[in-house]
């Protein structure tokens, strides 16, 4: 139920309130304050994310570069990314598919998918990252892969790209204290 409907719902409660018995109004009170709990731990949850599955152990890296993907249309997607991997300590660095810059210590590709659902509570569609896949490459081989995946009704899946995307770089890269 949105807010409006919430507190529409309260006002004619408490007009009949006066007709109720006070073990109903407590029964009321309960219901509506567990109605506030769940959603606020869909709020909560919401602003998690955790990698579906990661493969490999996680690599001790200076840099990285990064191939961009020109398919994943999430303007925030690349620097969420590298914002993520600065926090750990690894510089990265850009580059169009076929141009690898001589001297990569590893490469970085990526995909991700969007789609548009509802939030719980809410009425207007919005778009999140449905799936994210990440591996990094040293050398032609595979270092590390992670993948997040809604799988459903995950409730972390409006978490924003940086939070998703800080949760798979955790897992993949070790971070280096300066």
């Amino acid at each position: 139920m949105n807010v409006i409907g919430r507190l529409i719902a309260r006002a004619l409660l408490a007009v009949g309130a006066g007709a109720l018995s006070g073990c109903t109004w407590t029964l009321i009170t309960a219901a509506d304050a567990a109605g506030s709990l769940v959603q606020a731990g869909f709020t909560v949850a919401s602003s998690y994310s955790s990698p579906t599955s990661v493969t490999g152990a996680p690599a001790a890296l200076q840099s990285v570069c990064i191939e961009l993907n020109q398919t994943v249309a999430t303007g925030d997607f690349v620097p969420g990314l590298q914002v993520a991997l600065q926090r750990r300590g690894v510089n990265s660095m850009v580059y169009n598919p076929g141009t690898s810059p001589p001297g990569c210590e590893a490469m970085l590709v990526y995909n991700a998918t969007t789609r548009w659902d509802k939030r719980a509570f809410s009425s207007e569609p919005m778009s999140y990252l449905s799936a994210i896949d990440l591996t990094l490459l040293r050398q032609g081989q595979i270092l590390v892969t992670a993948r997040y995946d809604t799988n459903g009704l995950n409730i972390d899946r409006f978490a924003s790209a940086r939070q998703k995307l800080d949760a798979l770089v955790d897992r993949m890269v070790v971070a280096r204290t300066p």
